[in-house]
């Protein structure tokens, strides 16, 4: 914008002397209207009606100098005149012009304002999708990564192994239970938890989320002391479990489970 200013303004100061220096030039070669014009009115209102031979050098050399400078007179304010129009016309111009390239150049601006905002929301779009796609894609991996299955097998009377440690949402699978079933024992799964009790010979699988030990028998085979114990991630109710007073097959089971929670 500081360079149209410039270039308008360069413009308008180069018509203003082009016109001047042709105006002044004509009064001094005598090639202006003005000057030709001006002296014969001039010379009828100073002599009209006496002969100029009869004038003395100096009064007649006083004559012209008084038409010259009449005639400079006139021709200096219509060259003011003219000049102060051109220069006029000029600024009016240039104020119109510079107008007009304000409001462009305002107009551009806000273009291009509102082409970054919306790109800026565009872009801020994309990138939420992107991380809503990428947890979609990621959490389910992660749980998959996470949780495991653990098999439990049944041999003849005893559940192999015995005593399973394993992560908050991972799962026990029984096998081979075509005699056996399990079930939690009151007083020695955490605190809340829900106790399960499986089918008569089908295999069972649970999946465990609350952290703790989990004491279990086979109800048909408990007294020969078939069961186990499962630990969920830290063995946080130890203290309830060693506490509970658990005697002959859960007294067994527990002391198992103890070992296993006292050396993790």
């Amino acid at each position: 914008m500081f360079k149209s200013k410039a270039t308008i303004t360069a413009v308008i100061m180069v018509a203003v002397a082009l016109f001047v220096v042709v105006a002044v030039s004509s009064v001094f070669f005598g090639t202006n209207d003005a000057y030709r014009e001006v002296a014969p009115r001039q010379v009828q209102q100073v002599a009209p009606a006496e002969d100029t031979e009869a004038l003395t050098d100096e009064a007649l050399e006083q004559l012209i100098a008084e038409e010259q400078q009449a005639m400079e007179s006139v021709v200096e304010e219509e060259v003011v005149d003219s000049a102060t129009e051109v220069v006029e016309q000029a600024t009016e111009a240039a104020v119109e012009s510079t107008e007009d390239v304000t409001d462009i150049a305002q107009a551009a601006i806000d273009a291009a304002a509102q082409q970054a905002a919306e790109g800026r929301e565009q872009a801020d779009q994309l990138v939420e999708e992107l991380a809503a796609t990428t947890e979609e894609q990621i959490a389910p991996a992660a749980t998959t990564a996470q949780a495991q299955t653990h098999v439990v097998t049944a041999e003849a009377l005893v559940f192999n192994p015995v005593v399973v440690t394993i992560q908050p949402g991972d799962t026990v699978s029984w096998v081979n239970m075509p005699t056996h079933d399990t079930q939690s024992l009151e007083g020695l799964i955490p605190e809340g938890a829900e106790h399960w009790h499986s089918e008569m010979s089908q295999n069972y699988s649970r999946t465990f989320t609350q952290e703790g030990i989990y004491v279990y028998k086979c109800t048909p085979h408990f007294g020969s002391a078939m069961g186990g114990a499962i630990i969920v991630g830290n063995p946080v109710n130890i203290e309830e479990i060693r506490n509970a007073g658990a005697r002959g097959a859960a007294g067994r089971l527990v002391r198992q489970a103890l070992a296993v929670a006292d050396a993790m």
